[in-house]
């Protein structure tokens, strides 16, 4: 009965949604004085201004809805022609379908152009279209705007009728209420029956709330005016950590959401000949349970292909049978975590599915389905949890280090509460950097390099050596060695087996410099070469973003890292250390830097005069919130300072 009556209803909406659009009226006057008080004189930073956003919501019991959203846009810019001349509206055909109930330009005399039919189109999601994947459920409804100028507004009304909930019988929506650019009126309006009421919170910021009770319904009401755009920031985060929001939903608990989701993909956890046999080839010859979690991990991470489109209302959540992805070898991340769990079954290995929100923080006060990825859960001994990540390729550890720090959804029979991985400290996600070196007497210096990594640093060094050509990377190694000295030379070049996960990744490299040294006089300068932090070619690009002296948003780096770098540099005859760059030590919380030189002097053992550079770098937190960042500041000018330190020797015949 349930079937007949959402295929009625699906009917229902196909029609509605290939209706013929209604005639519209011209601009009113109300609509064209609130477009000219909204000009570039009054938000001259701003691309465009959003004069007025509504959503209106009317959900069922059942947790069906009907999604009503309406937008005038002013547009002030080319940048904000070009943002806004397109719009795109995601849909999941399984649950839900989107309607443009019109959508037009309107010009500042008050003309308004309407969008002809041909210009809203009924599109695969672009995501899967780049990756030649057919996916006849997930869609889009893109619209494009005829002859949109600087100056011009867009309006539009969208419906999207969601007539077969994702969580059956639960309705839930985040819905942000400040963003890139300024919001002259914004209003939200969630409408449910009072046997199944939502819960709600309005975090980090205020809204103007109502609410109204008539005929068993109650209406919530959410409402702000002249918001400020936030001005973006390099390596900012998700706007769902900080900027205001509001969340709703009927669902009582965590672990309802935990109960749904494993009842949903259980079905999907199937085996065939083919799945049982490559479990057993993939395993064959390992007897531990851990080295066979790893080689099924490994074996899917590496073998199937993740197309990259995450879960969540407009994804979807129902994943293919196991035995699907793996003959077809590509699936979306549910359908990825899905399979392993189901290689794990034949072997008799507990295992979970997991739901968690990559690269964001989840508000835990009210329970949503606001998902965008999943992975797989084992079970610990002290009854916890670790986790892995079959959707990462190149990754030697089953989870990578980003993912460390996160709220995550096991999914179970009875339900479990958000669980939080484990920290990845800075000291697992590492760099090593190690020259021997050498200074002639004629000033030419040769350097042996070894970089040895772990944690990030391992999956960062080994995707790129594994998509770059061995002619490319010679290049690209010769472009580092100059970035040190434009005279360098690179030597040689090699690295340990990429495909090789069980052992640690690394790289060497030699080159040299005909005339490194400075002579001044009885003087000579020279400046230890890893001190540059040329090499540090990691640390540096996530620290590439922290340009701006000061910051108004978080400081996301997604990881925590950290560098040592090392160099032994062995000096000519006849000298001895003038002066030596001063020692720094800083350290603010998790925030870490050390740096110094050490010179041992020739003795019988050791006949040479060598000096000895240290530096280390600790960052052990994902994020650094405004007073972090500026201590960071602090660090990264130290470190600057000792790229440019020098080491001063003097002829031994005339230094003192």
């Amino acid at each position: 009965m349930n079937r007949i009556f959402t295929f009625l209803i699906a009917v229902f909406l196909a029609a509605l949604l290939y209706a013929p659009a209604q005639a519209v009226p011209n601009a009113g006057k109300d609509v064209i004085d609130r477009l000219a008080a909204a000009g570039s004189d009054r938000y001259p930073d701003a691309n465009v201004v959003v004069v007025e956003s509504r959503r209106q919501v009317r959900y069922n019991e059942n947790g069906t809805y009907l999604d009503r959203s309406y937008e005038l846009v002013r547009i002030l810019t080319d940048a904000g022609k070009r943002g806004y001349g397109e719009q795109a509206f995601e849909y999941a055909r399984k649950y839900d379908a989107v309607r443009i109930e019109y959508a037009r330009v309107i010009k500042p005399d008050g003309r308004m152009v309407e969008v002809p039919a041909d210009m809203i189109k009924d599109v695969t999601h672009p995501a899967l279209a780049q990756m030649n994947i057919y996916d006849a459920d997930t869609r889009m409804q893109m619209v494009t705007f005829p002859n949109l100028e600087v100056g011009d507004a867009i309006e539009y009304e969208v419906l999207d009728s969601c007539f077969q909930a994702p969580m059956e019988g639960q309705f839930d929506l985040i819905e942000l209420f400040q963003g890139g650019e300024p919001i002259i009126h914004k209003r939200v309006e969630i409408d449910g029956p009072d046997t199944n009421p939502v819960k709600y919170l309005f975090k980090d910021g205020q809204a103007d709330f109502t609410t109204a009770s008539r005929d068993g319904r109650t209406t919530w009401s959410w409402e702000v005016r002249d918001v400020s755009r936030i001005v973006a920031e390099p390596a900012m985060p998700s706007y769902l950590s900080f900027a205001p929001r509001l969340e709703a939903s009927t669902i009582d608990s965590w672990a309802d959401i935990s109960r749904w989701w494993y009842e949903m993909t259980q079905p999907f956890r199937n085996r065939d000949e083919n799945l049982v046999n490559t479990v057993k080839e993939v395993t064959k010859g390992l007897s531990s349970d851990e080295e066979k979690i790893r080689a099924v991990y490994h074996f899917v991470a590496q073998k199937v292909r993740y197309m990259g489109l995450g879960t969540g209302k407009k994804a979807g959540f129902e994943p293919k049978p196991a035995t699907e992805t793996l003959a077809t070898r590509y699936g979306v991340c549910r359908d990825v975590a899905v399979l392993m769990s189901s290689m794990l079954d034949v072997l008799e290995i507990p295992s979970s599915v997991v739901l968690t929100r990559a690269g964001e923080l989840i508000d835990t006060e009210v329970p949503t389905i606001g998902f965008n990825h999943a992975i797989v859960a084992l079970p610990r001994a002290d009854g916890g949890w670790r986790f892995c990540d079959p959707t990462v390729e190149n990754n030697p550890e089953l989870l990578l280090s980003m993912e460390g720090d996160a709220h995550m959804l096991v999914c179970t029979p009875g339900g479990e509460n958000l669980y939080e991985s484990d920290h990845s400290p800075a000291t697992e996600n590492m760099g090593t950097i190690s020259a021997a070196s050498r200074v002639d007497a004629t000033g030419r210096l040769v350097s042996e390099v070894a970089i040895s990594t772990v944690g990030i640093y391992d999956f960062a060094f080994r995707s790129f050596i594994k998509r770059s050509p061995p002619r490319e990377l010679e290049s690209f190694w010769q472009r580092v060695v100059t970035g040190v000295h434009p005279g360098a030379r690179l030597i040689g070049f090699s690295t340990s087996d990429p495909e090789d996960l069980d052992t640690p990744f690394g790289l060497r490299f030699s080159y040299e410099v005909a005339d490194y040294a400075v002579q001044a006089g009885d003087y000579l300068l020279i400046k230890a070469p890893v001190s540059t932090n040329g090499f540090e070619l990691i640390l540096q690009s996530f620290l590439a973003a922290a340009g701006l002296p000061e910051r108004t948003y978080p400081f996301d780096l997604g990881v925590t890292l950290g560098s040592t770098q090392q160099e032994s540099l062995t000096l000519p005859p006849g000298y001895q250390v003038k002066s030596l760059p001063e020692r720094v030590e800083l350290e603010a919380g998790k925030l870490e830097y050390k740096m110094g030189y050490t010179s041992f002097q020739p003795s019988e053992a050791r006949p040479e005069l060598r000096v000895d550079y240290s530096k280390q770098v600790l960052i052990d937190a994902k994020q650094l919130d405004t007073g972090q960042y500026l201590e960071l500041k602090k660090i990264l000018r130290a470190s600057s300072r000792s790229g440019r330190g020098e080491i001063i020797l003097v002829r031994a015949q005339s230094g003192r």
